[in-house]
């Protein structure tokens, strides 16, 4: 193993400014990231036994904040908090202010600048991100955003820093280095791009029989080929991507004065969610050992290739559990939208298929299970507590008719439970911002307007933005707009009702002003109505599942 932070200070000002042109050259899409919600990161807390600041007046930081997409969901939601993000690239912080601008972001200040020059009179903050970073600089930046998360954390406050990781990272530093060597002396971008491009064909299609690496290079080229060129370009041919075991960044926030909590997303620390087999035999080797070893021990059985840390003040490591309490989910509120796929009948009971809003399965045969799933989604995207579940008529009827095994709360929990340690749902432990939001199918009036304006789909902000979709519970969507979709946006502001929108619709593609959503040009035809109205509630709906639509 290496230092992951040694010390050669040579040529720093010239690799910071290199990384920042390259940053500017290369802008990316800046997304919106759930484990990073400040609400979210105070829920997990919770759970290791760790108090935190409440969010709805919390100031936060981001590290490499790029447009500021991770940062634009808190400010929305919470106008009495204060948000600000650093990044070195001055292009996508000009970017960045321009859409905040926009959206109102009155909360939300936006730098560019080194992260090496934030010092103890950039202020306190609650929460501290720094996501997609601290693989990808140099030794002294890594430096640098430990000692700012010691320094500039308030009493309370929380850091999550998310990174690469070893073992999970060794296939890919194989093709990182087979794509670097491809395209060094690439006289641009755009040739250093496709040359990495093509060894990735090697890697797939032209790797020996005999090669014993060669299922996990193909596993891992298919993966690449699935990003966007924006991300091979920085995660693969940028000047640093730097790996690390989990132990060697452990050490290094200890030696930096931080006590290291647990993951974001803390259920990915439970050997439990990983099958019986790890559970057994990752609970007998890692017997006694302590917390950071038993969960190396966890990313070698796993293959683990990220982590998302959270940190705190070594000054507080007393109040850290060593493991994730799910106990404590009792006092958290929990959201998400299930969609029931279809009948599983090849077991000894036939079980039911779901998926959430996330795309993730589940297939079981567990009727509270179930009655928790369906009432999460009559209230989504609002968020409900586990005395509010229980309260739900569809979860008291399941659980009247199933044997009562265990007192009803208790099986409540272990069904939230379930979903949680599947990473199924949203976790906060205060209000959300969907606390006035109208549960269930939207049928839009007076009032009824987007909770997230998408930035991409507003003439406001143009029609290309730095800036992804998110909804409030601070997730990334991608709603891949169509044309007749996209000219409806801007009429969800609360004045519309449903029957005035498909008029409106339906003028436009009577007129020739815009295609129908299967591209079609209806200039002139009449009778538009119900084509208009089935088009309305489409988008109305899938407002709705993305959590776009109060």
């Amino acid at each position: 193993m290496t230092d992951i932070l040694p010390s050669h200070t040579e040529n720093l000002e010239s690799m910071i400014q290199e990384i920042a042109d390259s940053y500017d050259r290369n802008q990316y899409l800046s997304h919106a990231f759930f484990f990073t919600a400040p609400a979210y990161l105070r829920a997990t807390a919770w759970l290791y036994g760790v108090e935190t600041a409440p969010v709805e007046t919390a100031r936060v930081l981001e590290l490499g904040c790029s447009a500021g997409g991770n940062l634009l969901p808190f400010a929305l939601s919470y106008p009495n908090a204060t948000a600000v993000g650093v990044d070195l690239s001055s292009e996508q912080i000009r970017h960045g202010q321009k859409i905040a601008a926009n959206l109102g972001a009155g909360n939300l200040s936006l730098h560019a600048m080194d992260l090496t020059q934030i010092d103890n009179n950039f202020g306190q903050f609650d929460y501290i991100i720094a996501h997609g970073v601290f693989s990808w600089v140099p030794p002294e930046v890594k430096q640098a955003i430990l000692r700012i998360c010691r320094e500039n954390l308030s009493p309370q406050g929380i850091a999550c820093v998310s990174y690469n990781t070893y073992p999970g990272w060794k296939v890919g530093d194989i093709v990182r280095d087979a794509m670097q060597i491809h395209s060094h002396g690439a006289d641009c971008d755009a040739d250093r791009l496709a040359r990495a491009k093509a060894m990735l064909t090697l890697l797939s299609e032209g790797v020996a029989v005999g090669n014993t690496l060669a299922p996990a290079l193909k596993s891992a080229v298919a993966k690449l080929r699935k990003h966007s060129d924006h991300y091979l370009a920085h995660e693969y041919l940028e000047l640093h991507n730097t790996p690390c075991y989990f132990i060697e960044f452990a050490e290094a926030a200890q030696q930096a004065g931080l006590a290291y909590v647990g993951d974001a997303e803390a259920f990915s620390e439970m050997n439990g969610s990983y099958g019986r087999n790890v559970q057994l035999n990752h609970s007998l080797i890692a017997l006694g050992q302590p917390k950071v070893l038993r969960q190396q021990y966890l990313d070698f059985a796993i293959c683990r290739n990220f982590r998302k840390s959270l940190l705190i003040d070594a000054k507080r490591h007393a109040a850290i559990g060593n493991d994730p309490d799910l106990g404590r989910l009792t006092d958290l509120r929990f959201a998400g939208r299930f969609t029931e796929t279809g009948r599983v009948d090849n077991a000894p009971k036939p079980r039911l298929q779901y998926k959430n809003h996330k795309e993730q399965t589940l297939t079981t045969n567990d009727a509270v299970i179930e009655a928790v799933m369906r009432s999460l989604t009559d209230t989504w995207p609002r968020s409900q507590s586990v005395d509010a579940l229980l309260d739900a008529p569809i979860v008291a009827t399941a659980l009247a008719r199933t044997a009562p095994a265990s007192p009803a709360r208790e099986r409540v929990l272990a069904s939230v439970r379930t979903l949680y340690q599947m990473g199924m749902l949203y976790i906060t432990r205060d209000g959300d911002p969907y606390a006035e939001a109208k549960p269930g199918l939207p049928a839009l009036t007076p009032g009824c307007r987007l909770l997230t304006v998408p930035p991409d789909a507003t003439a406001s902000v143009g029609a290309t933005s730095s800036v992804g979709v998110f909804n409030l519970w601070h997730d990334a969507c991608n709603p891949g707009f169509k044309p007749a979709e996209r000219w409806l946006l801007p009429y969800l502001d609360g004045t519309h009702t449903e029957a005035q929108l498909r008029a409106l619709l339906r003028d436009a593609l009577t007129q020739g002003r815009v295609p129908a959503t299967d591209g079609r040009w209806l200039t002139g035809q009449r009778n538009l109505d119900a084509r208009a109205q089935s088009m309305v509630r489409r988008l109305l709906d899938f407002l709705h599942e993305q959590g776009l639509l109060r």
